[in-house]
């Protein structure tokens, strides 16, 4: 176990190191089947799986985890469905905050008469992806109608724009402030002129049913060269600014450059900040102070080698190469919403109060308060990659949902816009601390982690609420009886206000963060706990009909809910709410038990019975990808575009059969995970990274169905994609150096997917998996692949 001081100075190593990347080099991949090297941030492909997605999904002009996500818009109005969508005709804007329930400041260029107050949608124009470039840290689009190439890329904080006209009298850049963006409204918009170059506002962002109070996104925009008029519009109507200013709900501002020659350029650098405009200007002063594109180009791509370049994969395919760093991509898109200073705003109060990140003697912070969806089930994704090898990131999301403990008592499930908003139900944080505890990776305090943790698994805390369950005295979480009985019986759909009142689901979900909990008692010695939160642990074994082999929902008097049937049929019952399981159903939460996984297989009968039960689901979803449509998780048997299904494939090692999960995880890796395209990749919710960071795991052939969670934490092998993977991670010893372990793989052919035999730092290998001491100390890992199961490797 870490103190904190040690890895909070490795912490701020790694964020230097992140954020200046002036002085590093490319590195380049071994060659993929074509014999062409690159490097990965070119592989990285941010279009994959763009027809349909969430808004906060795509990314071009950004940093890993950057505050600014600058890209074009095609849709607002939606979380879902809208932002970038490959398949869109027109481009409304370009706009920098492209978060879940977060968004703001849209630059439209335009030319010919302003008509700013018209609209988004009167300002559209047509692009083609023929004259689009798109590559991380920047993006390139000619827009068709008024003939302007437009060109983007960013620091952190700041986005940076340039934009070539053709010859025109003139030429307007639109900020339409109080304009909606994605899920997002705007309340209120100001801006002034502050220079001959530059201006500066804020949008107050709406509340929504999912963030519950007004959000501010401040900014600063300043041009390469003085515009000939600043002026603006207000309800619907174009005005001149009153001493510099335009404000109003709905308003909105534009410069003017008049007489511009053919291919002339005109430059915009716009910082944002959630504290002030000062310090949206501090943030542009110290990340941009200079207006050398390129080099913000260059910068941006060698940032994202430096977070690449600690997995290393040779062999395989392109495609294979591409969809790994893209996967690996989409795990950098929590939001840093801190500023460079470390000032953010906590929102949890009354009234919004600036607080201060703690910084080292020298005034830089430590660490970064983010901006994040929550972390639901990331003990199969998120919270393994972080604790293996971005340990540094983890506690940066740990140390976020810490600081609203510190802040106002409770520890937050998800942080958009500095306030609670209960996303899911549960205390899904609650396994991220834990698992960095249990690998050593915390620079967290233990002991104010486990007493957050500890107080959301009673009345009081977390639990109380279920999804976005707001206001006082709630109560849809259930958590009382839970205690009191051992399972949250049926009858919850019928009290409280929240989304995701599903008893038994909340039941496995309570019972595996109990489990966490008492495996951080564990490490701190708190033996009462650990008793109290073990037995906890168990209740899983209360929605568990023995009779027929079911999960499956019950009721406040003990019978079982009828009637039942582990897979919904949509056409006789659309809502899996009837059935109490979040997202999922009894044939998907049945195997929700990765605390006990030797106790569910002796419920099922034993092994045998176990494995030809799991399989028989898998055959099920084979044909359908081993996915559902978004919202019919109730029709699966297997459902990979959800996280409850996340361990499912692992589970047959457990069960003495590792062929059998050799097998079922390649095949969920090329038919759910494989495509390369805008129309597949990932069929779904990424939500933040997750299932990037799942496919992740798939290829380098590394899992652990518990989340590296536990008093001794393993790691489980099954087959790598790749010939050789060297991942690369902070010593646990010294945090500031690295160490090494490595992974190659020797077949005959492509297609050979079974384990014949392991050797573990030269020494034999015969079990499915090994203490995850062994990765930390650095080592390699032999594996030889064949076409036919070795029905012998594996089940020691």
């Amino acid at each position: 176990m870490k103190t904190l001081t040690k890895l909070s100075v490795a912490l701020l190593l790694s964020l230097t190191f992140a954020f200046n990347t002036s002085a590093q080099k490319d590195f380049y991949l071994a060659p993929a089947g074509n014999g062409v090297k690159e490097t990965p941030a070119n592989l990285a492909d941010p279009l994959i799986d763009t027809h349909r997605s969430r808004y906060d999904y795509f990314k071009s002009a950004t940093l890993p985890f950057g505050m600014v996500a600058l890209s074009p818009d095609t849709k607002h109005g939606n979380l879902w469905d809208a932002g970038y969508r490959y398949g869109d005709k027109y481009i409304l804007n370009f706009s920098h905050v492209h978060n879940m329930q977060t968004a703001g400041i849209p630059v439209m260029p335009v030319t010919g008469p302003c008509r700013g107050n018209e609209g988004i949608e009167a300002n559209k124009s047509r692009f083609s992806h023929e004259k689009e470039e798109v590559k991380l840290g920047y993006h390139k689009v000619f827009i068709e109608d008024d003939k302007i190439t437009a060109e983007l890329t960013a620091t952190c904080r700041v986005g940076m724009h340039r934009y070539t006209f053709p010859a025109t009298d003139q030429a307007h850049l639109l900020f339409d402030l109080g304009a909606a963006l994605g899920p997002t409204e705007m309340s209120y918009a100001y801006a002034r002129q502050t220079g001959i170059n530059e201006i500066e506002g804020y949008s107050v962002m709406a509340p929504t049913f999912r963030r519950p109070k007004p959000y501010v996104v401040h900014f600063v925009a300043r041009f390469n060269k003085p515009f000939d008029d600043f002026s603006g519009w207000k309800e619907g109507v174009l005005v001149k600014p009153e001493a510099g200013i335009v404000s109003g709900e709905g308003s909105g501002v534009y410069v003017t450059y008049n007489n511009l020659r053919e291919e002339e350029q005109v430059l915009v650098k716009v910082a944002i900040s959630n504290v002030s405009a000062g310090n949206a200007r501090l943030n542009m002063e110290t990340e941009l102070p200079h207006w050398n594109f390129e080099q913000v180009v260059m910068e941006a791509k060698e940032a994202w080698n430096d977070y690449f370049k600690r997995i290393r994969v040779e062999g395989g395919t392109k495609e294979q190469q591409i969809k790994f760093y893209t996967d690996l991509m989409h795990t950098a898109t929590k939001r840093i919403s801190s500023d460079v200073d470390g000032s953010y705003v906590d929102n949890t109060g009354p009234y919004p109060i600036i607080r201060q990140i703690p910084t080292d003697e020298s005034g830089n912070p430590l660490r970064h308060f983010m901006e994040g969806d929550g972390l639901w089930d990331s003990h199969w994704n998120l919270n393994i990659l972080w604790s293996l090898v971005y340990p540094e990131y983890g506690n940066w999301m740990a140390e976020t949902f810490l600081d609203y403990y510190r802040n106002a008592g409770t520890m937050a499930r998800c942080s958009w816009g500095g306030n609670y908003s209960y996303v899911m139900v549960g205390d899904h944080i609650t396994p991220l601390l834990s698992a960095l505890i249990s690998t050593g990776r915390n620079s967290f305090d233990p002991e104010l982690a486990y007493a957050a943790a500890r107080k959301n698994a009673f009345p009081g805390g977390q639990r109380d609420r279920a999804g976005y369950e707001h206001g006082p005295n709630p109560s849809g979480g259930g958590i009382d009886w839970y205690i009191d009985l051992g399972y949250i019986p049926l009858e919850i759909a019928d009290r409280g206000k929240g989304f995701h009142r599903r008893s038994s689901g909340m039941t496995l979900e309570y019972a595996y963060q109990d489990w966490c909990l008492a495996q951080m008692a564990m490490q701190l010695g708190k033996e009462n706990d650990v008793a109290l939160f073990m037995k906890r642990s168990e209740n899983w074994k209360n929605v568990f009909d023995s009779q027929i082999g079911w999960m499956r929902p019950r009721l406040l008097s003990g019978d079982w809910a009828e009637p039942f049937t582990p897979v919904l049929d949509d056409e006789k019952n659309k809502s899996s709410y009837l059935q109490g399981f979040l997202e999922g159903n009894s044939a998907i939460y049945t195997f929700f038990v990765p605390q006990n996984m030797e106790g569910l297989i002796q419920a099922l009968g034993g092994r045998k019975a176990f494995a030809d039960k799991l399989e028989s689901s898998f055959i099920k979803a084979q044909p359908y990808k081993f996915i559902t449509p978004h919202g019919k998780h109730h029709l699966g048997w297997v459902d990979y575009e959800n996280q409850p299904s996340c361990a499912m494939a692992h589970l047959f090692s457990y069960a003495g059969k590792p062929w059998k999960t050799q097998y079922w995880v390649r095949q969920v890796k090329e038919l759910t995970f494989g495509g390369t395209d805008p129309y597949s990749g990932y069929y779904g919710d990424d939500d933040q990274g997750q299932m990037g960071a799942l496919g992740v795991l798939l290829a380098i052939g590394l899992f652990d169905i518990h989340g590296c969670v536990g008093e001794s934490p393993t790691l489980e092998i099954t087959s790598p994609l790749f010939d050789k993977t060297i991942i690369e991670f902070p010593s646990i010893e010294n945090p500031s150096k690295m160490k090494t372990f490595e992974i190659t793989v020797k077949r005959k052919n492509t297609n050979d997917i079974y384990i014949q035999k392991a050797r573990l730092n030269g020494e034999q290998w015969n079990s499915f998996k090994f203490p995850i001491t062994e990765f930390f100390n650095g080592g390699k890992l032999e594996i030889e692949l064949g076409k036919a199961p070795n029905k012998k490797w594996g089940v020691q």
